[in-house]
């Protein structure tokens, strides 16, 4: 999403919180890789990825930063692509998205 690369720098995101779904707290379809601050944002619901993959950012979401406003804002609506081997499951974004709403 960012192209940041460093090891350091990189989280693993659950889509659907560990604290409501402890069952999927290591399954490979419930996680993605952000850097921890879109791992941040991501988890304070400021911007969120459909399950067609595409970044829907939330409507407040008003960043003073530049990179956020670039790596998100400007980026809304465009479909993410992941990693060959990554199993991110659809209907857990889906699930997670109609708690936001």
């Amino acid at each position: 999403m960012t192209g940041i690369r460093e090891d350091d720098l990189l989280d693993l995101a659950h889509i659907l919180p560990r604290s409501q779904h402890p069952d999927l707290a290591e399954h490979p379809a419930n996680v993605i890789m952000l850097n921890s601050l879109h791992h941040r944002a991501f988890d304070a619901a400021l911007f969120a990825i459909d399950s067609d993959y595409r970044i829907r950012a939330s409507p407040s979401f008003d960043p003073a930063r530049p990179f956020l406003r670039e790596t998100i804002l400007s980026r809304e609506g465009e479909q993410l692509a992941f990693p060959s081997g990554a199993q991110v499951q659809p209907s857990f974004l889906e699930e997670l998205n109609t708690s936001l709403s």
